[in-house]
């Protein structure tokens, strides 16, 4: 693996863009600076039915106020151009596990906003994962 060591003025230059972007993927409810296809009680409810339906642990959570909205959650990568990666409005919808000393409490499923459906999964530890 070939490893590439970032200069001070690159490494500003990341750091910078997470700060900018970071706003338009974690936007609360009365946050949300474009026009939604979904309410949230409705992306609260297609979750709760996909949780239901493949018998997934936790509790789905119904507050509005732990619902997030991003403008562009990338639901898939194109490494050869990513100009080409598959970015759309989406709901992160929390889901509560039960009280555990080892792990996080929580994981998130993404409502995809144009398509109606869970089409992702956040888990604990925030990273990906495959559905």
């Amino acid at each position: 693996m070939k490893r590439y060591n970032r200069t001070k003025e690159e490494l500003k230059k990341i750091l910078d863009e997470v700060d900018r972007n970071f706003p338009r993927h974690h936007r609360r409810i009365n946050e949300i600076t474009m026009d939604t296809v979904l309410t949230p009680e409705e992306a609260i409810a297609i979750a709760k039915k996909y949780h239901e339906e493949n018998k997934e642990e936790g509790i789905v959570s119904e507050e509005i106020e732990r619902l997030y909205f991003d403008e562009g959650y990338t639901f898939k990568r194109d490494e050869n151009n990513r100009e080409n990666d598959d970015i759309r409005p989406a709901w992160r919808v929390t889901v509560d596990l039960p009280p555990n000393p080892f792990l996080f409490e929580d994981y998130t499923l993404i409502v995809s906003d144009r398509d109606r459906k869970v089409m992702g999964m956040l888990g604990q530890n925030g990273q990906p994962v495959e559905l």
